[in-house]
């Protein structure tokens, strides 16, 4: 994934995804990337993920990760 997406290329991506864009959380240099974060429409959980990593199949996998996460977790409550 290129380093140097905008913002709108960055919403674009999570949005063909499944999820709704919500900003990023700057890079420290050396520390940490910069992390795209997004909503769940499911689950309204805010999710990230590594500007490296950020693809529309990325969205989805963690997407779904999360909303069976959560399903599970309403299941276990009943």
């Amino acid at each position: 994934m290129c380093l140097s997406l905008n913002e709108a290329e960055m919403s674009s991506i999570v949005e063909a995804g499944g999820g709704k864009y919500v900003g990023v959380l700057k890079e420290i240099p050396g520390r940490i990337e910069l992390i795209v974060l997004f909503i769940s429409p499911q689950t309204r959980s805010t999710l990230g993920i590594p500007m490296s990593r950020l693809t529309v199949a990325a969205v989805r996998d963690q997407l779904a990760e999360s909303n069976a996460a959560f399903a599970e977790a309403s299941a276990d409550d009943k």
